[in-house]
C-alpha cells in the first residue's frame, strides 16, 4: 500500500467519525414525552440550553472538518506521526457529544464543571488541529508551495482558539454558569490572531529584502 492510498484511507475514515459525531449529537436533541399541547411552548423554551449547545458544537465539528479537509488538500505525504495526530483529533471530536449532553443539562447549575469538560474537550479539538498543521510543514509532508505566511497565519488561529477555551477553565470556577459568555472573547482573539500573523509578516519581508 503506498503514502498516496494510506492518506486517502485516513481522510475517508476521519470523514466517518465527524459524521458520526454530527449524528451522535441530533440524538440528543428531545422533549420529554407525554407532554400536553398546550404545555409544548414553555417545553421548547425549557429546551433552549439544548438548542444552543447543539448549534455550538455542530458549528465547532463543521469548521473542524472544513479545516481538516482543506489541510488534507494540502498535505501530500504521509507517516506514522501524523496518523496519530489525526487519531488524537478523531478521538477528541468523537468525544464531544458527551460535554454537550452535560453542558445542555447541566450548564445553568451553579457549578464550574459543565463548562470545563465543554472548555476542556474544544481547547484539544484545536490543539490536536494545530499540531497537525505544524508537524506537516516541520516535517516536509505538506505542499512545497505552501507560503509561510498562510502557514503562520492559520497556525495562530487555531491557537487562538484554543487559548481562549483553555482561559476559560479556571475562570469557570469563578463564573460558573456565566462562563460561556467568555467564549465570545473568540471574536477579538480571532482578530488579535490575524494580527500578529500580518505583523510577523511584515518584519519578515524587509529581512528577506
Amino acid at each position: 500500500m503506498n503514502a498516496g492510498t494510506s492518506l486517502e484511507r485516513m481522510v475517508f475514515f476521519s470523514d466517518a467519525v465527524f459524521a458520526i459525531a454530527l449524528t451522535l449529537l441530533a440524538l440528543d436533541l428531545k422533549l420529554p414525552e407525554g407532554i400536553p399541547a398546550e404545555q409544548l411552548d414553555s417545553a421548547l423554551i425549557a429546551a433552549w440550553p439544548q438548542l444552543l449547545a447543539y448549534a455550538l458544537s455542530f458549528a465547532i465539528i463543521a469548521k473542524t472538518w472544513m479545516s481538516h479537509h482543506s489541510d488534507f488538500a494540502l498535505i501530500r505525504r504521509f507517516n506514522a506521526n501524523l496518523a496519530w495526530l489525526n487519531l488524537a483529533l478523531l478521538f477528541f471530536i468523537a468525544m464531544l457529544p458527551a460535554p454537550t449532553s452535560i453542558l445542555s443539562d447541566y450548564g445553568d447549575d451553579p457549578t464550574p464543571w459543565p463548562s470545563v469538560l465543554y472548555a476542556a474537550n474544544i481547547a484539544a479539538v484545536y490543539l490536536m488541529l494545530a499540531a497537525i498543521w505544524g508537524y506537516a510543514k516541520h516535517a516536509g509532508l505538506m505542499d512545497r508551495e505552501m507560503a509561510a505566511h498562510v502557514h503562520r497565519r492559520i497556525f495562530y488561529a487555531r491557537l487562538a482558539v484554543a487559548v481562549v477555551f483553555l482561559f476559560s477553565i479556571p475562570a469557570a470556577f469563578a463564573l460558573n454558569a456565566y462562563t460561556p459568555f467568555l467564549w465570545l472573547m473568540l471574536l477579538p482573539a480571532s482578530w488579535l490572531a490575524r494580527w500578529l500573523s500580518a505583523r510577523a509578516e511584515s518584519r519578515a519581508g524587509p529581512a528577506q529584502n
